[in-house]
């Protein structure tokens, strides 16, 4: 192949990827960046294309061969959060790709279209499939979630989430509750005639500090965050409840049934209401054999061996691995996701393409 032709390429499709405003609720953008794929696919000889949509999400499966059940999926999301009217546009410099979406994860869909381009061109084009989806910066449950839900099933989930070509195969899953804590109103002249559900809170908060401390460094570790407060109405008056938002990212070792009796302990008497069980942790055995030869490809194109790692946030590989399926991230290298400085480094795009290559004709096996 040719390099220069190659990073050309990679570089274009990702530029008009990130040209899409493509955010939740902009449904014509993801429609659009969904026919931007389908597009390119239908140029491909021996593609075979299943376009589906939910509740507005669209998304697009290619496959190299008629089959649910490809020996490796490789996944992508083209939606991103919201920002700035200039991240929309562009700005390749100094080796790297700046935009919204640069990083995570357009960048990667770039590589993941030129290789379906290239591996179904192969003598014999191997068994991989590969998935385009719109939802999953909010949660991938009309995306990827549904996808499986159909019967997509695979040997083996790669996520081309930005991971700085290293192996991530862990991540915390995500829990948030609501916790209401009830008091006696009261004036605020005489506190001793009513119950303030704030000091309540506060008990609460030390007891929910002992048993899930706040680390100062990143730790592999269950951590929960207060995010929200909400009680009171006037000055004067001794709210009758106060109601805590938790946000709690949780290591796979930790249940959230476990989580939400911890919370009920920490506040005795308060209600709690779990708004959220969908972040299931990510969790593949780092000794699957899937890993070690994605492993030996990375070092046979980088020259090093890729670094096995936890990740803190979540992703769509956690639909597949929690369904017993091996599932990870990785992919290229970049900083500033969800920030207004969001770039991917071009040469890392071109590292993955030529990983991904080298592992579908070669490391698939077994």
């Amino acid at each position: 192949m040719n390099d220069a032709s190659l990073q050309r390429e990679i570089i274009n499709l990702a530029c008009d990827l990130i040209a899409f405003e493509s955010t939740a609720d902009r449904p014509s953008e993801l429609k659009a960046a969904i026919d931007y794929v389908e597009q390119y696919a239908r140029q491909i000889d021996g593609a075979l294309i299943q376009r589906y949509e939910v509740e507005q999400k669209p998304g697009l499966i290619v496959t190299l061969r008629d089959t649910h059940t490809p020996a490796l999926l490789l996944n992508g999301h083209l939606d991103v959060v919201a920002a700035r009217a200039e991240q929309y546009r562009p700005v390749v410099r100094d080796g790297r790709i700046y935009g919204r979406g640069s990083q995570d994860m357009k960048g990667a869909c770039a590589v993941l279209m030129r290789l379906m381009k290239d591996l179904a061109a192969a003598p014999q084009p191997p068994d991989v499939g590969f998935m385009y989806v719109t939802d999953e910066e909010i949660g991938g449950f009309h995306g990827t979630s549904y996808l499986l839900d159909q019967g997509w099933r695979t040997r083996f989930f790669i996520a081309a989430e930005p991971t700085d070509l290293n192996i991530c195969y862990a991540a915390k899953g995500m829990v948030r509750f609501d916790v209401t804590l009830h008091g006696k109103p009261a004036h605020g002249s005489r506190p001793w005639d009513g119950v303030n559900p704030i000091l309540l809170l506060r008990d609460g908060l030390q007891a929910l500090e002992r048993r899930f401390p706040t680390p100062t460094e990143a730790v592999w570790a269950t951590t929960a965050v207060p995010t929200v407060v909400r009680g009171g109405e006037t000055l004067n008056r001794i709210p009758e409840t106060v109601t805590l938002s938790l946000d709690i990212r949780h290591i796979p070792e930790e249940t959230p049934d476990e989580i939400e009796a911890a919370v009920r302990a920490c506040f005795p008497g308060a209600t709690v209401v779990r708004n959220s069980n969908g972040g299931i942790p990510l969790l593949t055995d780092p000794n699957n054999p899937h890993l070690a030869r994605l492993a030996a490809s990375v070092e046979r194109i980088t020259g090093r061996q890729p670094t096995f790692y936890r990740e803190h946030y979540g992703s769509d590989a956690r639909f597949y691995s929690g369904a017993g399926i091996p599932a990870i991230c990785f992919g290229p290298v970049g900083a500033g996701l969800h920030s207004d400085e969001e770039w991917v480094d071009i040469a890392s795009l071109e590292r993955l393409y030529q990983i991904l290559y080298d592992f579908a004709v070669s490391g698939l096996e077994g």
